[in-house]
């Protein structure tokens, strides 16, 4: 009887926080809406040094808008899946920097681009709100009342990364502008590439529903042409001759040649030098692939799954 008595109290004890454990299946399901801003790490523009990889070459002035809807799936109290669709603009402008070289080179671009990826997030610490009616002079568990979290994953990236040519915006992989395409040279690089998405989270529930967060995401990329630069100058005169020899307009190729290589250090009247060009020096640095970040403010709506109706009798 001692001991009946005994299992039928742990049972009482155990029972709601059995079911505050399980409640959490009702909500397992949200849609993800967020805005923030995006910042590229590249070849092109950055801080105002010799060219370093990671944050430290970070170009403030370069930041712009990004977008992103999302969906997230709860496996369980700790382990969240997740995908997203992200939109932004990346730019990159040696005209930023005060470091003499790159700012010599005078190279620019700016690059719409798409993010499809899937994460999995691991909650280091999860809300821990108080009763969940919040209920007038009713008590209930109290904690960091916030959720840190942090998240990894794959994605597939689409970019086009553009340069601007007397006032309009022109595409540049097409032509090709280290020499790609051309008789003897590689092939055009690719405009898709796999990302590497990884960051941390900080999130505040504002009611049973509704929460909101703040992320910080960076992405590693396979490529380094997301800005149109990575290795080597093809040189302005070869660039103009090798577009006549292929068909296109005088007009055509001075453009390729000038988007090619628009250095402030060689430049004449009409845009380029056949007496002093950049041939095989460097350009860009193929060693290390382009990465970005970005900063969101994201709102999370749960989707309850509705409980079974009991028959009624």
């Amino acid at each position: 009887m001692k001991r009946i008595f005994v299992l039928l109290l742990l049972v009482f004890i155990l029972l709601p926080s059995l079911a505050d454990a399980q409640r959490w299946k009702r909500f397992r399901r949200q849609i993800v809406g967020g805005a923030g801003v995006t910042n590229f790490l590249g070849d092109l523009g950055g801080a105002n040094d010799i060219g370093r990889d990671g944050l430290v070459d970070l170009d403030f002035v370069a930041t712009r808008p990004s977008l992103m809807i999302g969906y997230r799936y709860q496996l369980n109290n700790f382990i969240f899946l997740r995908s997203n669709l992200t939109w932004g603009i990346l730019k990159g402008d040696d005209a930023n920097t005060q470091q003499i070289h790159r700012r010599g080179r005078n190279l620019s671009f700016r690059s719409g681009f798409l993010d499809l990826n899937l994460m999995a997030e691991f909650y280091l610490f999860n809300n821990a709100r108080g009763n969940l009616y919040r209920l007038r002079g009713v008590r209930g568990r109290r904690g960091l009342n916030m959720d840190l979290y942090v998240f990894a994953g794959i994605g597939g990236m689409y970019f086009n990364p553009k340069a601007e040519y007397q006032g309009q915006w022109v595409a540049l992989q097409p032509i090709g502008t280290e020499g790609q395409g051309l008789e003897g040279e590689d092939g055009r690089y690719s405009r898709f590439t796999f990302t590497v998405p990884y960051g941390i989270g900080v999130g505040k529930s504002i009611d049973r529903y509704w929460a909101v967060n703040v992320e910080f995401t960076m992405r590693a990329t396979f490529t380094d042409y997301i800005d149109d630069v990575s290795t080597d100058y093809y040189g302005r005169e070869n660039m103009r001759q090798a577009k006549l020899d292929g068909g296109a307009s005088q007009a055509e190729a001075n453009r390729a040649a000038i988007l090619s290589d628009p250095n402030i250090f060689d430049q004449t009247i009409d845009g380029f030098d056949s007496n002093n060009q950049l041939v095989d020096e460097q350009r860009g640095d193929p060693t290390d692939n382009d990465a970005f970040m970005t900063g969101m403010i994201t709102i999370a709506r749960k989707i309850v799954k509705r409980r079974r109706s009991r028959p009624k009798f």
